[in-house]
């Protein structure tokens, strides 16, 4: 009899860990999921979460991680959260004594990629296209000189969109920007070509986000990839567009060569918007699943199956061709039961 697959999930009542469940329900193998949070949840099979203290309690969230991965033997541990992916970094070697496994490494890697600031800095020079990012005052009056105005100031540790500012001028960086927490870097205006023209279906969001998932296997070989072209809003990704390779073609060399260098594995997702001359520029890195794995799952491309099989069995995952380019998704309309559902008549300009 096939033994079901353990999954450790924490923060599984955010939206990245309900796509992890939307995922682990579509696929084939059968998945164990015990979820942990620090607030009452509900599992998507209807069981409770077993509690944790929250991430910020760093050293008590650790230690029960610990004490839970000690009675799972052998399991994934996937964070829910960024905070979540940079605490379980730190101790993975005693995860490991108990046959835990993390979805992304190396620890380094994945604290760069949770901190901003650290990331330009550490990430850019193994070849990622990063948008420019300082964190001082000084540095970033220095950085408006070279790239011009507006700049977008963002926490230094923030996600999902929270908490970011648009500066136009001086006078209005000086008053928003808090030394120590947050970052700034160069506006990333997008080309016209990724702007969309709505007709009333829906009104509308942040457009011409690019976001790309690349998994790599337990020696950093590359077993998948999927991308997108995003329109979010508050946020959350509401319409995917699915792309052709030959679209970021420049890009997943660049990235390919830098996790190599930086001997990752596991989920690594990048976000950037392709600019007026048509590079796509990096401003942020997630060293973890998304939100949108259990629509890319619905989509043929299952990233929990392919992380699990590469890094807990050894083996060589094979790897699922990326879905048809052009499909338009509305993700509102597309719940965890129903089929995808695709837009007709919106179209970019």
């Amino acid at each position: 009899m096939n033994r079901s697959r353990v999954i450790l999930l924490t923060s599984a009542g955010s939206g990245v860990g309900a796509g992890v469940q939307q995922a682990a329900a579509a696929s084939r193998s059968s998945y164990r999921i015990i979820g942990t949070s620090s607030i009452v949840a509900t599992m998507r099979t209807g069981e409770s979460v077993i509690w944790c203290p929250e991430t910020a309690r760093r050293e008590p969230f650790q230690e029960r991680i610990l004490q839970i991965a000690a009675t799972l033997g052998n399991c994934l541990v996937v964070p829910g959260r960024d905070e979540d992916a940079d605490a379980l970094a730190e101790i993975g070697p005693p995860l490991e004594a108990h046959g835990a496994t993390l979805a992304s490494g190396p620890a380094w890697a994945v604290s760069a990629a949770y901190d901003k600031a650290a990331t330009a800095r550490q990430l850019a020079p193994f070849g990622l296209p990063i948008a420019a990012t300082v964190d001082s005052l000084a540095d970033a009056l220095d950085l408006a000189n070279g790239h011009g105005w507006p700049l977008v100031v963002k926490p230094r540790h923030g996600n999902s969109s929270h908490g970011i500012r648009v500066v136009q001028q001086p006078a209005d960086l000086r008053a928003c920007f808090r030394p120590g927490k947050d970052i700034v870097q160069e506006f990333l205006a997008i080309g016209q070509e990724d702007r969309r023209r709505w007709d009333g279906q829906f009104v509308g969001g942040q457009d011409g986000e690019y976001s790309m998932q690349m998994l790599l296997g337990i020696r950093g070989e590359e077993i998948g990839h999927f991308c997108s072209r995003n329109t979010l809003t508050d946020g959350v990704p509401r319409l995917v567009e699915t792309i052709a390779d030959a679209q970021v073609s420049d890009l997943l060399q660049k990235a390919r060569n830098a996790f190599g260098s930086l001997s990752a594995w596991g989920a690594w997702n990048l976000q950037g918007r392709c600019c007026h001359d048509r590079s796509i520029r990096v401003f942020e890195i997630n060293a973890r699943p998304t939100g949108l794995t259990g629509l890319r799952a619905r989509l043929g491309f299952n990233e929990l199956d392919l992380l699990y099989e590469s890094l807990i069995l050894g083996r060589s995952p094979t790897r699922s061709d990326p879905p048809k380019a052009g499909l338009l998704i509305d993700t509102a309309t597309c719940g965890s039961g129903s089929p995808v559902s695709l837009l007709q008549g919106l179209v970019t300009e």
